[in-house]
């Protein structure tokens, strides 16, 4: 395509142009002072607000009709619309019967009502989710400029960003003029709804109609977590805070030196502790220490009788804890005592949600680990409240032998028998290294990482061939879906949309596991959905986190008894029916 063109307006005009009936589509993208809760700006607990919007409408072509809206700048020039003009301004929008573009509509949809404006539900497309769904895997950035150099035009870049990146680095972001702000607000309206243009076709084909009408609604169960956010023991926090940081100090001690360098890890884990090298890194040749080679470690780490293995992994526990638990839960509240979460729809390949600014998904169901062992003790519920997990049982496990058709372990399931003890018992393994073995086959572990992980090569040969006999449906399965993967390059959910495969040869094996996974975060999506709009009450009963299979609600205490059995038979209510019941258990989370 083109260059996008842009001609930029007064809203009278714009007004006048929308309000002609030629244009079914309206890009929209607000300015905020600023969204770092580091820095005291929260657009969703009040602190960081909306200065102003922008508009696009398609001309012809590449070309744009713009506008900018300012409404709360700051700078001694600048003059704001009138209070009178935003409430047209808000009434024209509402009124609009066309359909709104957002770039991350979860932000500006909520950035929007600081303004007073209201979007209807399913009037509006987010392109972030469009390219998302279109193809997971690439580009691998979903923010505007990438998608825009990937779909629209590969010279294309944001306006103004030296000017920007001056005005915003000595005034901040509440700090730049209107004059500075429009060509750069409006030029962002443009691409969105060019973006808008250039994937639409190739999105529907990716979707279907059902699909992309439950992705909205399931968006605004996040903006409404989100606003809600959970309550955080500042107290509890703090001592652990201080008590991580002094074992770590004594930790580094002990073992001489820091294990955050990937020198001194080759040291310890291949020189002195003689452990293989997993992968190497493309541009050095040396042995790499990424997270899912340090996973790795760790299970052998965990195994070893050794006290330098076991200095490492209690390192390792505690800075982690300390670095993404404790220390950014303190930071980030929210004046109210909250903590709230970024919730990312786009943030993974197989479709579930991740969360970051911090991290409330990196938390343990349960955990005899010291460094860890309290961490859900730090969420605390209102006064006369109590949080209450409900949590899928062998959720991805359940969904595969739906699909799989597995006679024996559907019977299992149906008369809810401890489905690991009976599978222990057919395969000849203790219960525990049954299910970690069936769990990293059903994720595509082949021998060498069975047996690191059973600590036995014979052990995992064993236990991969019996596991193949007893229950040969999983392989049929995943030989079906690995030659859609070889054919088509993507494989369909059950929800209505595709999962995309960078490399057909080297990811054919994951296929199975990936419709797995992504029809697993499909039913807990589904659901939340139901939950939200037939039993959340914002007095009594509101859900506050989704961390994988599980939710968290915060119950009245009074009415826990009354909610939570409605709350499992929704849960356990799966549409459409997969002939398996997903269990549900529940109890109080912390405890």
């Amino acid at each position: 395509m083109s260059k996008v063109i842009t001609s930029i307006v007064q809203w009278e005009q714009f007004r006048t142009l929308i309000k002609s009936g030629l244009f079914n589509e309206i890009a929209i993208d607000t300015e905020t002072s600023g969204q770092n809760p580091k820095q005291g700006l929260d657009i969703r607990d009040g602190r960081a607000y909306s200065m102003g919007l922008s508009l696009a409408i398609r001309l012809e072509g590449n070309s744009f009709i713009t506008c900018y809206l300012p409404r709360r700048h700051s700078f001694p020039t600048d003059v704001n619309l009138p209070w009178d003009a935003w409430i047209d301004i808000s009434e024209t929008l509402e009124n609009f019967p066309g359909h709104f573009i957002f770039h991350n509509a979860k932000f500006d949809l909520v950035s929007l009502r600081t303004l007073g404006v209201t979007i209807e539900h399913n009037r509006w497309f987010d392109t972030m989710l469009m390219c998302h769904l279109i193809n997971e895997n690439y580009p691998y950035s979903k923010d505007l400029s990438t998608c825009v150099k990937t779909y629209v035009d590969s010279e294309e870049s944001k306006k103004n960003d030296e000017i920007f990146t001056l005005w915003i680095k000595r005034y901040g972001w509440a700090g730049i003029p209107i004059a500075v702000m429009t060509p750069y607000a409006t030029h962002d309206a443009a691409i969105t709804l060019a973006l808008y243009y250039a994937i639409v076709d190739t999105f529907w084909k990716e979707v279907t109609p059902a699909y992309w009408e439950h992705k909205k609604k399931f968006l605004w169960v996040i903006v409404m977590m989100e606003s809600r956010g959970v309550r955080v023991d500042t107290e509890l926090c703090s001592v652990k805070l201080a008590e991580g940081t002094e074992i770590l100090q004594k930790l580094t001690a002990n073992v001489g030196g820091n294990l955050g360098s990937p020198i001194f890890l080759k040291e310890l884990l291949i020189d002195k502790l003689e452990l293989p090298v997993f992968k190497t890194s493309i541009k050095t040749g040396k042995p790499s220490f990424d997270k899912e080679v340090m996973a790795e470690y760790d299970d052998i780490l965990e195994a070893m009788e050794n006290d330098l293995a076991k200095d490492i992994v209690k390192y390792r526990g505690y800075q982690k804890v300390t670095s993404t638990n404790y220390r950014p839960y303190l930071e980030l509240l929210s004046p109210d005592g909250r903590l709230r979460c970024n919730y990312k729809l786009h943030g993974t390949r197989t479709g579930r949600i991740s969360s970051e600014v911090p991290n409330l998904q990196n938390i343990p169901r349960s955990s005899e680990k010291p460094w860890n062992g309290a961490l859900k003790q730090a969420f605390v519920p209102e006064q006369g409240f109590v949080l209450v997990g409900f949590d899928y049982a062998q959720l991805e496990f359940r969904l595969a032998t739906a699909y799989a058709q597995e006679p024996t372990l559907l019977k299992y399931f149906a008369e809810d028998r401890d489905i690991f003890t009976e599978m222990a018992k057919e395969l000849g393994l203790p219960r525990w290294d049954t299910k970690q073995g069936v769990y990293a086959t059903q994720y595509g572990a082949g021998v060498d990482k069975l047996g690191r992980m059973l600590g036995d090569y014979y052990k995992a040969e064993r236990f991969k061939e019996n596991y193949e006999q007893s229950y040969p449906n999983f392989g049929i399965q995943a030989r079906k879906a690995s030659m859609l993967c070889w054919q088509n390059g993507k494989i369909g959910l059950w929800a209505g949309r595709n999962r995309h495969f960078s490399n057909r040869k080297d990811d054919a094996h994951k296929a199975f596991n990936s419709v797995i996974q992504g029809g697993a975060a499909d039913i807990v999506e589904h659901q939340m959905v139901r939950l939200e709009e037939e039993v959340v009450n914002e007095e009594h009963c509101r859900l506050l986190l989704q961390i994988h299979d599980e939710l968290v609600f915060e119950i009245r205490e009074s009415m826990v008894d009354h909610y939570s059995p409605i709350i499992i038979s929704v849960m356990e209510d799966v549409r459409p029916d997969f002939g398996i019941r997903f269990k549900v258990e529940s109890k109080q989370w912390g405890k």
